[in-house]
C-alpha cells in the first residue's frame, strides 16, 4: 500500500487515513514516499500505484522483468475455491501414484510397454526353473540376451537377479543369484547359449 508524509507536519500517513488528516491538519499537502510526487488538495485519490523498491534503490540497474515476472505468477494460479480444491485433488492424487498427468498418446505407450513385459514375464514364468543358482542364472542370461542383445553388463546383471529371484518356482536368495552371475555368464558363453555383442568403435 501506497505511504504518504504530510507536508506540514511530517507525519506518514497511510492512503485511507489521508483524508482523515487532511480534516484535522489545515495547510496539508502530500508526498508520496516512494516516487516523491507532492499532491495537492484531493489529487493524491488517483495516486494508487507507485514505483517499487526495487526499482526506487536500484535506480537504472532495475529491470523490469523482475517485476512482470512476479505478476504473471499469481495469474496462473486458480482463481475460485472449486478450482483450488480441485488442483489440489490432482495433486493429491499425483503424489499418491507417484505420476503425472500423462496425454492420451504416452499412456497408449505405456500400456503397450506393460503388455509386452507382462507377455516376457509369462514367457519366462512358464520355464522350469532350477534349484541350482548356476543354471537358473545361465538360462536367464540367454533368455534376457535372446530378447536384448545389447544389454549393458550392469543392465543384464540386474535383469537376471530380478528374473531369477521372482520367478513363481524360484527358491533362491537374491545374495545367491547375485554371487553366481560371473560364473553363469561364464558357463553361458562357453555352451555357446549366448554371444557377445561388441559395440562399433567409431
Amino acid at each position: 500500500m501506497v505511504s504518504f508524509v504530510c507536508n506540514a507536519c511530517q507525519e506518514t500517513l497511510k492512503k485511507p487515513k489521508l483524508d482523515m488528516h487532511a480534516n484535522r491538519c489545515h495547510y496539508a499537502s502530500f508526498s508520496c514516499i516512494d516516487c516523491s510526487v507532492d499532491f495537492v488538495g484531493t489529487s493524491y485519490r488517483q495516486h494508487t500505484s507507485c514505483i517499487s523498491e526495487a526499482e526506487k534503490y536500484e535506480g537504472k540497474l532495475y529491470k523490469k522483468g523482475k517485476q512482470n515476472n512476479a505478476q504473471q505468477k499469481p495469474s496462473s494460479t486458480p482463481k475460485s475455491t472449486v478450482d483450488q480444491l480441485t488442483a489440489r485433488a490432482q495433486q493429491l492424487a499425483n503424489c499418491e501414484t507417484n505420476e503425472t498427468p500423462a496425454s492420451p498418446k504416452k499412456r497408449k505407450s505405456e500400456d503397450a510397454n506393460r503388455s509386452s513385459d507382462k507377455k516376457k514375464k509369462s514367457a519366462w514364468d512358464s520355464t522350469d526353473i532350477s534349484d541350482d543358482a548356476t543354471t537358473a542364472m545361465t538360462n536367464a542370461i540367454a533368455y534376457v540376451t535372446q530378447a536384448e542383445p545389447r544389454t549393458e553388463f550392469a543392465d543384464l546383471r540386474k535383469k537376471c537377479v530380478k528374473l531369477v529371484t521372482k520367478h513363481p518356482q524360484s527358491k533362491l536368495s537374491k545374495s545367491d543369484v547375485k554371487s553366481v552371475f560371473d560364473k553363469a555368464l561364464v558357463e553361458a558363453l562357453g555352451s555357446g547359449k549366448v554371444a557377445l555383442v561388441m559395440p562399433k568403435s567409431t
